[in-house]
């Protein structure tokens, strides 16, 4: 593959992987997780009993990555953005309830009003989840060559299900986030570089409290703190401006260490339990974006769910990408 190829892939199948795996520890407490499973999980688990994802098989993923999947299908098919074939597909998938895997509340509420022909700011319906911005790496991806392009598609695609100005600006931050990885326009070997980094990714903030919670990321890793320590001052839930920060906290404190720092996603439950398969998801997005396919081990992605699926849309959605970016 081209190296631009592999990160497309190594995005893709990352974000899958961290949420296939920080699934099983979903909301749940480290002393419990220390009981059932001797220490931190590094690898493939049954879902813990208290997780919301008991009872899956430990390789499988949760709705978060079926999102991602449905609006990668929906680029390559078309060859660009159709928000009206991503919706119908999404509709579709809302529809057929056996296939769902504890979804996002608030998508399943702004997509029954949606199959109505309604809209959900008329319905009040509100959502700051996390779950609503993970589409935006496909975003980020697609437009890797603008940062700006990603960050504004990002907040098409996200806001079309959840409303608030918590998805509108972390959709933007997340989509540039991933062009700016992919075209590797900072050296993040250097400290000076990822603050710059991150003073970059302020640019797509609206709302100065969101913004706050980027300039705690930098001064976190400017003093070296942990992930404890993140945890305790950032937070780990689901709301957007909890597990976006972290992700972005965890994935620059790593650098070196690329594969601890998807560890430390994937185990970032702390004293009280916490969106793990979301931090996963994205810190996963961000290594594999930066560093391509070939950080993950090769023995997970071939026990991956659906492995080759999504390596076969991401390399797909990268021939649609170049072929966009030569005819500009």
């Amino acid at each position: 593959m081209k190296p631009i190829e592999e990160k497309f892939v190594g995005s893709i199948l990352g974000s899958a992987l961290g949420d296939a795996i920080g699934k099983s520890v979903e909301d749940v407490v480290e002393e419990q997780v220390y009981e059932f499973y001797g220490g931190r999980i590094e690898g493939f688990v049954p879902p813990h009993p208290s997780s919301p994802a008991y009872g899956q098989l430990p390789e499988e993923t949760s709705d978060e990555t079926t999102v991602m999947r449905i609006l990668l299908e929906s680029l390559v098919i078309k060859g660009s953005l159709d928000i009206r074939d991503f919706l119908s597909r999404l509709i579709e998938w809302y529809r057929d309830e056996a296939s769902h895997r504890y979804p996002d509340p608030g998508l399943i509420a702004s997509l029954e009003v949606l199959s109505a022909g309604e809209d959900p700011a008329v319905h009040g319906i509100r959502s700051s989840s996390v779950e609503g911005i993970l589409r935006s790496v496909v975003m980020g991806l697609f437009h890797y060559y603008s940062p700006d392009l990603a960050s504004e598609g990002s907040k098409v695609v996200c806001m079309l299900t959840h409303r608030s100005d918590a998805v509108s600006d972390g959709a933007a931050v997340l989509g540039a986030c991933i062009a700016y990885l992919v075209s590797e326009e900072f050296d993040l070997r250097f400290l000076e570089e990822r603050i710059s980094f991150l003073n970059a990714l302020k640019r797509y903030v609206s709302k100065d409290i969101h913004r706050r919670y980027l300039e705690k990321v930098q001064r976190l890793i400017y003093e070296g703190a942990g992930l404890d320590r993140a945890i305790r001052e950032i937070g780990n839930g689901s709301f957007v401006f909890e597990a976006l920060p972290l992700a972005l906290f965890i994935f620059l404190s790593n650098i070196e260490t690329p594969l601890e720092g998807f560890w430390w996603g994937v185990n970032s439950y702390g004293d009280f339990g916490g969106d793990t398969d979301a931090v996963g998801f994205l810190v996963g997005s961000m290594i594999g974006s930066y560093f391509g396919v070939g950080v993950f081990p090769g023995y997970l992605l071939e026990n991956l769910e659906n492995s080759s699926r999504y390596e076969e849309l991401a390399k797909k959605l990268y021939d649609i990408t170049e072929k966009m970016i030569i005819r500009r």
